[in-house]
């Protein structure tokens, strides 16, 4: 544990200091394969955060007109006919979708499995992208001091903690959006680390 949060604090505050960066792969190199997939982990939950806050807070009737597009209120059974938008009407028939869906379990039945899905996506595209990412950061070094697998992926990983949160606060304002900056920082953070490591 004590070596795990000596790790991340070098992770997330090593700049250009090529002794605390040949600190950090001297740790990465002693985490056990199971810390690197927990902090793996913490950084997708917390990258997926803005995305579950977002669609948490949707209305029933917001989450199905999205996932259904512009013409989800004609298509319900009740609405028979098209009604402006601004009719009281409209507005009538959306509180009463709200409602029947909360009383009918909206929250344990479509709810959690939406977000639990966005969760996997999430999971997913980190996976890639981290996986990519060590990939071509084995490729960029072919010509320098060769770093393991593990040695590659942990440098992504624990160089993730700083911009996950502050992309993370960013996507509290533009969801989604967070995530692809999140990925232009970690890419310039871990190859300039790279250059800087030891017998690089």
């Amino acid at each position: 544990m004590e070596n795990y949060l000596k790790t991340v604090t070098l992770g997330a505050f090593t700049w250009r200091d090529k002794k605390r960066i040949a600190l950090l792969f001297d740790h990465i190199r002693k985490q056990g394969a199971l810390w690197l997939l927990l902090h793996f982990l913490l950084v997708t939950i917390a990258l997926n955060f803005p995305v579950t806050l977002s669609v948490a807070r949707l209305t029933p009737f917001e989450l199905y007109s999205r996932l259904y597009g512009e013409n989800f209120m004609s298509a319900l059974p009740e609405s028979g006919r098209f009604f402006p938008e601004g009719n009281a009407a409209v507005q009538a028939d959306i509180d009463n979708f709200n409602l029947f869906l909360y009383e009918t379990g909206y929250g344990r039945n479509v709810l959690l499995p939406v977000l639990g899905m966005l969760f996997g996506l999430v999971l997913v595209i980190q996976a890639v992208f981290f996986l990519c990412a060590a990939f071509f950061l084995g490729l960029s070094r072919m010509n320098s001091f060769p770093l393991s697998f593990r040695d590659r992926f942990g440098l992504i990983v624990f160089s993730s903690t700083l911009p996950v949160l502050a992309s993370s606060l960013f996507g509290l304002f533009l969801p989604t959006v967070h995530i692809i900056i999140f990925y232009f920082i970690i890419i310039f953070f871990i190859f300039q680390r790279s250059a800087l490591c030891p017998n690089g």
